[in-house]
């Protein structure tokens, strides 16, 4: 049926277009709401990215504050390109030094004889020695490749095993020490001969009794030691006595007795053997001959029953002994009976089959110095400041070359500026405003069915930044310029001030004045490499110094930016974190007025719909009444 009309304006308007229209009146708060939220969100956007730049910049600044910020470190390198790589600290010294590669540190490899390759090992334990180290092996019994995985499992720290395959019937076993060095060579314990079935040892042996050296003490020898600590020993009263029965110490007294030359072999120690009551812990120590000159150590130890035990060979391997120290620091008298140096046996009882490398030391000369060490990687205790891996062994001498490396200071400050830059932009970015643009927000009362964000709004809020007029980010603006380009009090001789004295500054003398406006910093490298060459330290203290020699930063570039930042990223209650909880809640809200005013809709449309249904009858209802009327008028003025 065709939709009935209303009369009036209504006449030739479709009822549904009608209510249509009268709904979509309705609806214009929604539409103001979602465009609300979407502005919001675009807010919400735009801190993120303020926080992720705040915190970047934190970050930087942080790095270059650190204690151990890089402003300037020293490179070691050689004259001949591979031969030694490293790195060197500001303590190590400038310079060029002779250096020689007599022999690199390499690892024990040792190779099993042929046996048949479907072998079965009985199974049983043993033992694989290497260094200080050791582990033990439970095999549960099985063929090679059982054998091989036992080793890697439960021994991997210390030896790695591979199979070859001669032919289809035999093979052999390898074994390989992972460290390299002659005190890491590798040693066995085979009780129950798997090892020896295996090919790889020989006739497991007894173990042998450890070597006992009595060391002769001459008391008459004895010099004082350290009197600062043991304030005593210099008084004729409480010196140094010798009988048959032993040395005896006085309390608050130590003595260094010289022996005969001994060497000390690997694990060797020394055992000091008292009389009467001592105390449970001694100092005591040795001087030994190490490259060229005598070294002391001197430590507490531990008694033992009436033994004290002091691990010589853990300091001095393969060293010259010449010295014992002796010390008490208890309150009464200590007799030491003897001193004995004890050298344990090799651990291993079965000797390798076949030696395919020995473990050897790395061997080097440094100025003449002949030095040895396990490893090839890593020395750092040859020269002070310094850490350096050897490569190859070196046919004639080369230059070791200690000199100052700028890369990394200079790469730090860069990140540093360009992490301020970016935030510099971004936020003047996101505060511009378009000077002949009027940014307005006008709109009618919410009760208005018209009621909208303004069209101005939108228009100018595309030439003008999201946050213009943002106090919090123009606050931060300025701080970071002030920052920037603020005086610092210099605690060093020919200390820096100002950025500029480092080569940072917002723009060379001449430069476009609207641009050192712009307040973006730029680097001078040529002078940023001398000031680094030249004052590391002054460098340094102008990103961070401690002006009161309180061990506190308090001053500087770097800290007063981190002071600036802190409020911005501060996790429960900072401005960002602030900003981001309104507008969420912002939108939040307006979610829920626009759930409410959808549910409001519904409504609203069904009571036009109904109303117009009464409407629509009622106009039925008297058509058919003047229908009836008109054709009764009609018939009774004579017509039929």
């Amino acid at each position: 049926m065709p939709a009935y009309t209303m009369p009036g304006l209504m006449t030739g308007q479709n009822t549904n277009d009608i209510v249509k229209k009268l709904v979509e009146l309705e609806r214009r708060p929604i539409k103001r709401w979602e465009t609300e939220n979407e502005y919001a969100k675009m807010q919400i956007q735009i801190w993120g990215e303020v926080k992720n730049l705040t915190t970047n910049l934190q970050t930087k600044t942080r790095a270059l504050v650190s204690f151990t910020a890089p402003f300037a470190t020293k490179s070691v390198s050689s004259s001949v390109e591979g031969v030694i790589t490293g790195e060197a600290s500001r303590a190590a010294k400038s310079g060029n030094r002779a250096l020689e590669i007599i022999e690199m540190a390499s690892k024990h490899q040792l190779s099993g004889v042929e046996i048949d390759t479907d072998i079965r090992l009985p199974e049983g334990s043993f033992t694989v020695y290497s260094g200080k180290s050791k582990e033990t092996v439970t095999f549960p019994g099985g063929g090679l490749s059982e054998l091989s995985n036992s080793i890697k499992n439960m021994a991997g720290s210390l030896v790695e095993a591979s199979i070859i395959k001669i032919d289809k019937d035999s093979s052999i076993i390898t074994l390989t020490s992972v460290k390299t060095g002659k005190k890491n060579q590798l040693q066995f314990s085979d009780p129950n001969g798997i090892l020896k079935l295996a090919g790889l040892v020989g006739e497991n042996k007894a173990q042998e009794e450890d070597t006992k050296q009595l060391l002769s003490l001459d008391g008459t020898k004895a010099k004082v030691w350290d009197t600062a600590k043991f304030k005593k020993s210099e008084l004729e009263t409480d010196k140094l006595s010798q009988t048959e029965e032993g040395i005896f110490l006085k309390p608050d007294t130590a003595y260094s007795i010289p022996i005969a030359v001994t060497e000390i072999k690997e694990r060797a120690f020394l055992e000091v053997e008292v009389l009467g009551e001592a105390p449970a812990v001694m100092e005591m120590g040795m001087s030994f001959e190490k490259e060229g000159s005598v070294r002391n150590k001197f430590l507490p130890i531990t008694k033992t029953e009436t033994k004290y035990i002091f691990q010589a060979g853990d300091f001095a391997s393969d060293k010259n002994l010449t010295a014992i120290i002796l010390s008490n620091a208890a309150t009464t008298p200590i007799q030491i009976k003897s001193v004995t140096l004890v050298t344990p046996q090799a651990p291993g009882t079965a000797e390798p089959v076949k030696v395919l490398q020995e473990a050897k030391d790395l061997k080097i000369k440094i100025d003449g110095v002949e030095i040895t060490r396990e490893t090839n990687e890593g020395i750092a205790d040859v020269l002070e400041g310094i850490s350096f891996n050897v490569h190859k062994v070196t046919e004639e001498p080369v230059t070791l070359k200690i000199h100052v490396d700028h890369a990394k200071g200079s790469a730090l400050i860069k990140e540093w500026v360009d992490a301020y830059n970016d935030l510099m932009k971004f936020s003047k970015e996101i505060t511009s405003v378009e000077k002949n643009g009027k940014i307005s927000d006008k709109k009618e009362s919410d009760d208005s069915k018209a009621a909208d964000i303004s069209r101005d709004f939108w228009d100018n809020k595309s030439k003008s930044g999201l946050l213009a007029g943002e106090n919090s980010i123009l606050r931060l603006i300025a701080s970071l310029k002030t920052t920037a380009n603020s005086y610092y009090p210099a605690t060093k001789e020919n200390g820096f001030r100002v950025l500029t004295d480092i080569g940072i500054s917002t723009g060379a003398v001449g430069s476009n004045w609207e641009k050192i406006q712009d307040g973006l910093l730029q680097i001078d490298q040529e002078k940023l490499i001398a000031v680094l060459s030249e004052n590391p330290d002054g460098v340094r203290d102008l990103f961070a110094s401690d002006p009161n020699n309180d061990a506190k930063m308090e001053e500087g570039v770097g800290i007063k930016l981190l002071e600036i930042l802190k409020p911005y990223n501060q996790y429960a209650s900072g401005i960002v974190t602030s900003k981001v909880k309104l507008l969420e809640e912002s939108v939040a809200g307006n979610n829920k007025k626009i759930k409410e005013h959808e549910s409001h809709l519904i409504s609203f449309e069904a009571k036009l719909k109904q109303r117009f249904l009464y409407m629509e009858q009622g106009v039925g209802k008297n058509k058919s009444v003047g229908n009836y009327l008109q054709n009764n008028m009609f018939r009774g003025n004579g017509g039929e």
